[in-house]
């Protein structure tokens, strides 16, 4: 399709990730890690050893058995936290280790 007009590269990147969902969802599972420190706070993040998604659940893996215990009750809350901050509903669960 050609274009008369200058076209903003967002307005362009928008309309391709629209017609690909697959690669617009990896683009938002690939921005998690840089999310937790903020969903979490600075100190649990810290106690943070890994962090994997596969198939809409997000594994956890926690240097702590107190933190884990604390993420553990909290998870429902931060799925929805994360959800938002990504601005599409990514992680369906979330498992901690």
């Amino acid at each position: 399709m050609r274009r008369t007009e200058p076209v903003r590269v967002g307005e362009v990147l928008d309309e391709w990730l629209s017609c690909c969902p697959g690669i617009a969802r990896k683009i938002a599972e690939a921005k998690i890690p840089s999310l937790w420190p903020q969903v979490v706070g600075a100190a649990v993040a810290g106690y943070t050893l890994s962090l994997e998604i596969e198939r809409g659940i997000l594994y956890v893996k926690m240097s702590s058995s107190v933190v884990r215990n604390e993420l553990f009750m909290r998870r429902d809350t931060l799925r929805d936290a994360i959800n938002a901050a990504l601005g599409a509903d990514v992680v369906h669960a979330i498992i901690v280790k």
